[in-house]
């Protein structure tokens, strides 16, 4: 047999997307949507005039190669300057737009009217690099046109941007700043001696005790506002980093683990906050990264962090506050108290996170309820275990977590975290269809819901309760109590997600999808199935190319072969939707390659608690022009 060969060229890479699209769609969907076509419109023009072809779209991206690097500079220079003077023309800020523009020169592998490879991943890097309104070019794009084109040139050296180190070169264009990055080496050698000496700094501070503050000048590095993923919201935004254990022992985490995670479900009840996400957070644990690096990764101003020891009894905890805005550590405290005080310790450190941001603490009920209820540290532990075997979906995960149950229930029968996950974990039975008597099963989960909410009156029990009403079919007061969660936990990612997708099945596709965004924005390192659900909801909404952007997303780069399977379906039934018939049924084909169990039945069944059944049977029918069977086997 012949190996097919791989044709490849050399080509000239240009690479845009908008800056905060992602904020722009949550805050005004139709308006954003609007101003993207009618900047694209722009740039269309501009690459066909300059002698460019398009040849990849995704969202609010845009990848073009061109047969000349100067025509590709030039291009980018016309449309940034034509991007400025569009959004001088207009007052309303909600329809300016702006743009960030990599091109680099480079191997490309040609399939079909596609381009991959190195060439394409190096300009995505230099557009990621580029300041907002900016040009960034690779060294070897700067060496053939910096003596053809009447524009100026900042060196920047080599940068480091996610896995790639890359030379890059700004393009000096008005009304953009002239920057002097530090060279990678340069970069990570002063972050580390900077960190460390704060480190020492700190260290001979704490040693005479108490707390100190810093007015003059910048303790650490500032983030850089030019990488940051995400704009930075309008109110305060903080990430809690797992504390570190310094005790010794991997099996103590549990108690740095629990410190920041009550530490963050106490500050994400706060409306006046934006709190980033556990599930985000946590997954920075153990790794050797900058403070700077997650405030750009995340895109927040505060940074919370810490270390845990232990000396017998006594704990010995220390924390500081970071403003990497201004690179500046608000606050530094060593607390040796007692385990038995962790609980009032965190009330402490709560205190003094608001006082740093100087946020009025009015928080003050709340805090001492949920330190009331949260028992002692080695409930904590346990309840943090059986939040860990419930969210992996597994059989025997759930048997152990229901045993874990039993026992927290038998040593604290009336605490309200532990009423909260037997709900959750007796309503898993459902989900994972091991009820023998499901309605029976759905009373009990009502009964440990309503009782946990009476203790405590957060979110969670009353997000489960919202299930329990859409099972009854009761979309009134499941929608009722949706909204209740998203006012009462603001910041939580998961019930955000947990609310919106209870939206989505009572009727309100739109309000479900504004929840689901947030929920991503509040957990950039969110469950694959809220894209899916997020994608359903505006599939509802005729958002066709939108939804299958997050679809895409999942099918490249998910791990869960269910998720997998529901996205492929989603693209074939919305592709369906828009009359391309030969791509739903090529998507159906690489969902029964991934899962030929799956059918019509098993999408049906994903969706049966909808209250908009005629949409159902539109959706279910799309899925059959697109060629899926009508029954079969249900894997999931």
């Amino acid at each position: 047999m012949v190996e097919e060969k791989v044709e490849r060229k050399i080509a000239v890479i240009l690479a845009t997307d908008v800056v905060g699209y992602s904020t722009k769609i949550e805050a005004n969907e139709d308006l954003t949507i609007k101003t993207l076509r009618a900047c694209r419109a722009i740039i269309e023009g501009l690459i066909d005039e300059h002698h460019g072809r398009i040849f990849n779209t995704a969202g609010d991206s845009v990848l073009a190669e061109f047969p000349s690097a100067v025509e590709a500079v030039l291009c980018a220079s016309d449309f940034q300057r034509t991007i400025k003077e569009r959004n001088s023309s207009l007052e309303d800020e909600a329809q300016q737009m702006e743009f960030r523009v990599g091109i680099n020169m480079g191997d490309v592998v040609i399939e079909e009217s596609n381009l991959y490879g190195e060439g394409v991943n190096v300009a995505a890097r230099l557009e990621a690099l580029s300041q907002p309104g900016g040009i960034c070019l690779s060294k070897n794009v700067h060496e053939v046109v910096h003596k053809k084109i009447d524009l100026s040139f900042t060196d920047l050296g080599d940068q480091q941007v996610k896995d790639t180190v890359v030379h890059a070169v700004d393009v000096s264009l008005e009304g953009v700043a002239r920057r002097n990055l530090p060279g990678t080496r340069g970069a990570k050698s002063s972050a580390r001696m900077a960190y460390l000496v704060a480190g020492f700094a700190i260290v001979a501070l704490i040693a005479v005790g108490g707390l100190w503050w810093w007015q003059a000048q910048s303790d650490v590095k500032p983030a850089d506002v030019t990488k940051l993923a995400y704009q930075i919201p309008k109110k305060p935004s903080l990430v809690v980093l797992p504390f570190d254990n310094l005790i010794g022992d991997p099996a103590k985490d549990y108690i740095g683990d629990g410190f920041t995670e009550n530490l963050i479900t106490v500050l994400a009840t706060d409306p006046k906050l934006f709190v980033i996400a556990r599930t985000s957070s946590f997954t920075y644990k153990g790794k050797a990264t900058t403070i700077q690096e997650v405030a750009e990764q995340l895109g927040v101003r505060y940074v919370l962090d810490g270390s845990v020891q232990q000396s017998g009894d006594t704990l010995r905890i220390t924390t500081q506050l970071v403003d990497t805005v201004k690179g500046k550590q608000l606050w530094t405290q060593r607390y040796d108290r007692q385990l038995s005080d962790l609980f009032a310790l965190q009330d402490d450190v709560t205190d003094k996170i608001y006082e740093a941001m100087q946020i009025e603490l009015t928080l003050r009920e709340q805090v001492r309820l949920r330190l009331k209820y949260a028992g002692s540290p080695e409930l904590m532990r346990k309840v943090m275990k059986v939040r860990s075997l419930w969210e992996t979906f597994s059989l025997d995960d759930h048997r152990e977590a229901v045993r874990l149950l039993e026992e927290l229930n038998d040593s604290s029968p009336e605490n309200g975290i532990v009423l909260n996950w037997m709900g959750w974990v007796e309503f898993q039975k459902l989900m994972m269809r091991l009820s023998k008597n499901p309605k029976q099963t759905l009373k009990t989960t009502q009964q440990y819901a309503e009782k946990a909410y009476a203790i405590t009156k957060t979110a969670e029990p009353l997000a489960l309760l919202a299930w329990v009403d859409l099972f009854f079919r009761d979309y009134d007061g499941a929608l009722k109590k949706a909204r209740r969660v998203a006012e009462i936990n603001p910041s939580g990612s998961l019930t955000n997600a947990i609310a919106a997708e209870i939206q989505n099945m009572a009727g309100e596709p739109g309000e479900a999808s504004v929840l689901f965004k947030r929920s991503m924005r509040l957990g950039p390192h969110y469950s694959e199935w809220v894209p899916v659900r997020l994608a359903f909801s505006l599939v509802q909404q005729g958002a066709y190319d939108e939804a299958q952007k997050f679809y895409a997303g999942v099918v490249a780069t998910g791990e869960s072969a269910r998720q997998r399977s529901q996205a492929l379906a989603g693209l074939a039934a919305s592709s369906i939707f828009k009359n391309e018939t030969e791509k739903a049924q090529g998507h159906i084909k690489e969902l029964l390659a991934l899962n030929p169990s799956f059918s019509i039945a098993t999408a049906k069944g994903r969706n049966r608690l909808m209250k908009d059944q005629a949409y159902l049977k539109r959706y279910s029918e799309a899925l059959r022009q697109a060629g899926l069977h009508e029954k079969g086997k249900q894997k999931f």
